[in-house]
């Protein structure tokens, strides 16, 4: 994904969504928006700017106050880790490859999240997969640290990483 490409994208959403100031600098600034809306481009696909805008879109609303709840995990998902993410995993042909590899890297830092997170979500009552014990964060780490090292490439790790997955920061 070029610098234009993403402007393209980015402020088509930043128009649809009515950001001000703030939310523009946060799109700008956040690394998983931009890894989101790049995987189309990385791996190929046809229809890249409709994909990257939609999954983009999708992304921002699972984030946004007034309509988290609908994204949030639920007992359902538990069955399989990329539940939660199938909202922003459909691609009109493509290289697979990258696409696994970019799924990966944003189901690593999803499962990240739920670790960082585990204590606060038991007190507050919000359910977790790995503080309920249905996940193991360390298995699943190491699963899919494995699988991205064996297929990132330079263009992949140019947006995302896997150090910045391990943060397990969903909003930046």
């Amino acid at each position: 994904m070029t610098k234009e490409q993403w402007e393209k994208v980015s402020s088509r959403a930043r128009t649809v969504f009515n950001f001000g100031i703030k939310q523009s600098e946060w799109i700008e600034g956040s690394k998983m928006a931009r890894l989101i809306a790049a995987v189309p481009y990385l791996a190929g696909c046809d229809k890249a700017e409709k994909t990257s805008f939609t999954h983009l879109s999708v992304y921002i609303m699972s984030i946004d106050e007034s309509a988290k709840e609908i994204y949030f995990h639920k007992l359902e998902d538990d069955r399989d880790l990329y539940s939660r993410l199938f909202p922003i995993s459909n691609f009109m042909e493509g290289n697979q490859k990258i696409i696994q590899c970019c799924m990966d890297l944003i189901a690593l830092n999803m499962v990240s999240n739920y670790n960082n997170g585990a204590d606060e979500d038991l007190a507050i009552g919000k359910y977790n997969p790995v503080a309920q014990g249905k996940w193991s964060f360390p298995e699943l780490s190491e699963k899919l640290i494995k699988n991205i090292e064996e297929n990132i490439s330079p263009e992949i790790s140019a947006f995302y990483d896997i150090e910045t997955a391990l943060r397990g920061l969903w909003h930046k």
